[in-house]
């Protein structure tokens, strides 16, 4: 009994040190900008394109369908691992232990898939914002407003 109790302890130490640390290693320095300059050019071009959006309230979108499908799956994986976890504390199982390690792979997988589609996303937008506003070549870099 005592090992399965630190064979649970082992893997909640770890899934707790693995919710702090694969956020930095998963983070967003590809998508950082290089300069607070391009953040607010970033930043204003994305909302002169919600400001020229028509929105509906009651259209429910296709992309509002993936979020909730989205959101659904992951309550389902998360209720499963917690649901085996608790199955395999309770009846100091290591099948269902190996069953709850098994869900936990698959929602790790789930949410890295998803972070990849994100990610593939943003950087598609970033491309799109940098072809849809060249700039021209005999406009300088940088414009002094005030002169002196």
């Amino acid at each position: 009994m005592s090992d399965s109790l630190f064979l649970i302890g082992a893997l909640l130490i770890a899934g707790v040190w693995g919710f702090y640390l694969f956020p930095s290693f998963f983070g967003s320095r590809r998508d950082a900008p290089l300069s607070s300059t391009e953040e607010f050019d970033r930043w204003t071009h994305f909302m002169a394109d919600v400001q020229q959006r028509h929105y509906d309230r009651g259209s429910v979108t296709g992309r509002d369908v993936v979020r909730a499908r989205r959101r659904r799956t992951i309550a389902v994986l998360v209720v499963a691992s917690v649901g085996t976890l608790t199955l395999a504390y309770l009846r100091a199982s290591v099948n269902w232990l190996l069953i709850s390690l098994a869900i936990d792979g698959l929602m790790a997988w789930y949410l890295a898939m998803l972070m990849q589609l994100r990610n593939r996303r943003l950087q598609q937008a970033v491309q799109a914002h940098a072809m849809a506003e060249p700039l021209p070549v005999d406009q300088p870099q940088i414009r002094i407003v005030a002169g002196k």
